[in-house]
């Protein structure tokens, strides 16, 4: 939650020209090492009418590197990844790629590790690419309901390690990107007294996780984890909880959340097709309704 607010707070204090600005490209790559610290790999596609990029970083830059332009920290309330052109005469389509190495991502508690990152959007941006690279011998927690958010993640097995990729599309200043994995290692298995059986046991059971993982549909669990919301969707199920009715008319919830009618059904989609919420048409009313009763945080 305060993430999120610092976030938006951060946006528009810091970008209040940046609405009109568009980016074309916003790609995000995150190694998580098996230490704990993350490779970071941010890149910025953007015509010449952006002189320049700030980006928010919650957690702590080092080693940073940049490639096509010239990139630097700056200190704020977070941390701001500050990349220019490396000349302001450049014209056209410019593309900026800064490598660092982030930390702050992640928080372990027993076996079980907690990986959180809120990508703010900035700029009317028309693709969104983000990849998460699980260390080697990780896999999805079973312990946690709702494992890996948001929806609509691809989730592949390189043979080594799990990959998970979100593609966004039309994104508006003021979004932000609430990505949430939680992980475990793999248990081992006993000793078997010839390595082959041992290897080909081990890569059995791997290809046998990652099968299960990728047909898993977790938008269809019985409860969803409220850590896992972004501030709009939470917003909006405290609304549905306080009414404490099956049916809430959508208009309420527009007048009670401030937000325009568009955005209000916008959420509202996303629910719905998260199983989160359920919407139905009576006269000329939409109604809404919770399907799930989330968890305490």
């Amino acid at each position: 939650m305060k993430r999120f607010i610092f976030l938006v707070i951060l946006g528009l204090l810091l970008f209040p020209t940046v609405n009109a600005q568009v980016m074309r490209e916003l790609n995000v790559t995150v190694d998580i090492q098996p230490e704990g610290s993350n490779d970071v790999q941010i890149s910025f596609k953007f015509t010449d009418d952006i002189k320049e990029v700030n980006f928010p970083f919650s957690g702590g830059i080092g080693d940073l590197k940049s490639e096509n332009g010239n990139c630097t920290v700056k200190k704020e309330i977070r941390n701001i990844l500050n990349c220019k052109p490396p000349s302001p005469f450049i014209v056209g389509v410019i593309k900026i790629t800064a490598s660092f190495k982030g930390s702050g991502l992640t928080q372990k508690e027993g076996n079980i590790t907690y990986f959180s990152f809120d990508i703010p959007i900035l700029w009317m941006t028309d693709d969104v690419r983000v990849v998460v690279k699980l260390p080697e011998g990780m896999v999805l927690t079973k312990e946690v309901l709702l494992p890996i958010s948001p929806s609509g993640v691809d989730m592949r097995y390189d043979g080594r390690r799990i990959m998970a990729t979100w593609e966004f599309v039309d994104k508006t200043p003021g979004d932000v990107l609430p990505i949430r994995i939680y992980y475990e290692p793999l248990v081992p298995q006993p000793v078997i007294k010839y390595p082959i059986y041992e290897l080909v046991a081990v890569i059995s059971i791997i290809i046998i996780i990652g099968i299960s993982i990728i047909y898993r549909k977790v938008s269809k669990r019985s409860e969803i984890v409220l850590s896992v919301l972004n501030e709009g969707e939470r917003i909006v199920v405290d609304i549905i909880r306080r009414e404490g009715k099956e049916n809430v008319d959508q208009r309420k919830i527009v007048s009670a959340s401030g937000f325009s009618k568009a955005k209000v059904s916008r959420i509202i989609q996303s629910l719905v097709s998260r199983g989160v919420v359920k919407s139905e048409r009576i006269g000329r009313k939409n109604k809404v309704s919770l399907t799930k009763i989330p968890l305490k945080e």
